[in-house]
């Protein structure tokens, strides 16, 4: 019974520091306090050291001895890494969705493109994030393969994260008529086309999180947070 309730609180610490920073009221080398967050969760610092140790294993915290806990800022390799793992994945998903033609679940798509729309009329810049992110998890989805929908969950939650941390809201590289298209040229059964506009739509979102990332770092040291009054 111990266990599961140290399970339970350490996943709130982890899902509250993932929210914040996903929401931006956490930034890139801000100080995370054992003290300070176990007060604020209402849990021991033991949950929340075990909750920094798995953001600091997702890259999105760093730590160092007698110096505390930060929030990260990705490095271009790190980014670059991430899509392209996305990009090898995507294409090969895309690719056999080409060769399946299943209407049924281009039209789930379709209704999911409506959620977005939604999204960007309230400009609820947090929902639209994750809706842009669920989109390519819903890919996924219809090739009926829980092993690769697990792995890439995990990849696609990563990537939407730094969207959310570092991109601007207004998505230019997510410009609306990119996933109807990639839908069309999957229902034609256009792997090529397919094929062409998901790298060049990751290659988008990847350029504009480099952009912003490169902006944070004129200002940015890991440990910042350390001289700061």
């Amino acid at each position: 019974m111990a266990d599961k309730k140290l399970e339970t609180t350490v996943d709130r610490v982890y899902e509250g520091v993932y929210q914040a920073i996903s929401n931006r009221s956490l930034r890139p080398g801000m100080k995370l306090g054992e003290s300070s967050l176990a007060d604020l969760f209402n849990v021991s610092r033991t949950s929340v050291r075990a909750a920094l140790k798995q953001l600091e294993a997702d890259g999105l915290v760093s730590t160092e001895p007698n110096k505390g806990a930060w929030v990260s800022l990705p490095s271009d390799e790190e980014i670059r890494s991430l899509f392209e793992t996305r990009r090898l994945i995507e294409i090969g998903i895309v690719t056999e969705l080409c060769r399946r033609r299943d209407s049924a679940a281009m039209r789930d798509m379709r209704d999911h493109l409506l959620l977005e729309e939604e999204a960007r009329r309230n400009h609820d810049h947090e929902r639209l994030i994750y809706l842009l992110g669920d989109f390519h998890i819903k890919l996924a989805e219809a090739l009926n393969n829980p092993v690769l929908l697990d792995w890439f969950r995990k990849l696609i939650s990563r990537a939407s994260l730094y969207v959310a941390a570092l991109d601007d809201e207004r998505h230019d590289a997510c410009r609306d008529d990119e996933h109807l298209r990639l839908i069309e040229f999957i229902e034609a059964g256009n792997q090529n086309a397919a094929i062409e506009l998901t790298c060049f739509h990751l290659a988008a979102i990847e350029t504009a999180i480099l952009e912003s990332a490169g902006k944070l770092k004129a200002n940015y040291h890991p440990l910042k947070h350390l001289i700061e009054t």
